[in-house]
């Protein structure tokens, strides 16, 4: 069983969508604000594959977001457990950083939430994975994937003794961070994502390269990418106990 962990699906069109059921199991889409969180749970209706998480991208944050978390809250305590996973949700004081004092408030907003309501959260945390570790431990965070974790590697056995999951994507190739951390992560730890359909240095991120990032992983582990498939499939069965 391979899901593709942190995928912004509703930016691609319904033919393309048809073509990506072939690729994985299952797809954890997630969304940048109310608009796509929409159209994210509409297409969890029309493909059974697809796991729909909504929420507000830190990217995507401003002085007004405020109102929009709580529209998208309303609509998650409306929906139920149509909805299990909040995301694309989080941090960043790598790329917005003049941003970041209304993205505390927002994230506050989701956790609270994910409290509430036993959800997962998928988190984006550039820049700010000490202080969003920190957040998640105060609210005991029951679970959360960490999308495209690049940070320090000492936070890693941290992450991992609250049973949270990092993800790697296909920039694993060209990234020396994530060959870094997926050294250091116990394989019982880790998921794989696209990312799609963001563009890394020039590499097109895609669920079609997930195979690659399998590859990718066994090298730099020196195990078998059988094994490593058996790991993700073992960590993804895990993830779904909590949908």
């Amino acid at each position: 069983m391979i899901i593709d962990a942190h995928c912004h699906i509703h930016e691609f069109p319904d033919e393309e969508i048809k073509d990506i059921e072939k690729l994985v199991t299952h797809l954890i889409a997630v969304s940048d604000d109310y608009r796509s969180s929409i159209r994210t749970l509409d297409l969890a209706k029309r493909y059974r594959w697809i796991i729909p998480s909504v929420g507000l991208h830190p990217w995507s944050v401003d002085a007004n977001s405020i109102d929009e978390a709580k529209k998208i809250s309303d609509l998650v305590r409306e929906k139920g457990n149509e909805i299990r996973i909040l995301g694309e949700v989080g941090l960043d004081k790598r790329f917005k950083q003049d941003t970041y004092h209304h993205q505390l408030k927002v994230f506050e907003i989701f956790i609270e939430l994910a409290k509430e309501m036993d959800m997962i959260l998928n988190i984006h945390a550039a820049g700010a994975w000490r202080e969003m570790l920190n957040m998640l431990t105060k609210n005991d965070i029951s679970m959360a994937i960490i999308h495209w974790y690049t940070g320090p590697l000492e936070l890693i056995k941290e992450i991992n003794d609250r049973g949270y999951l990092i993800t790697v994507n296909p920039a694993i190739t060209i990234q020396q961070k994530q060959k870094d951390v997926v050294v250091q992560a116990p394989i019982d730890m880790i998921l794989v994502e696209s990312d799609a359909p963001y563009e890394y240095k020039g590499l097109e991120l895609h669920p079609k390269q997930i195979p690659n990032v399998i590859k990718y992983i066994a090298m730099i582990k020196k195990i078998s990418e059988e094994e490593v498939y058996e790991a993700v499939s073992r960590n993804t069965h895990n993830l779904l106990k909590h949908i």
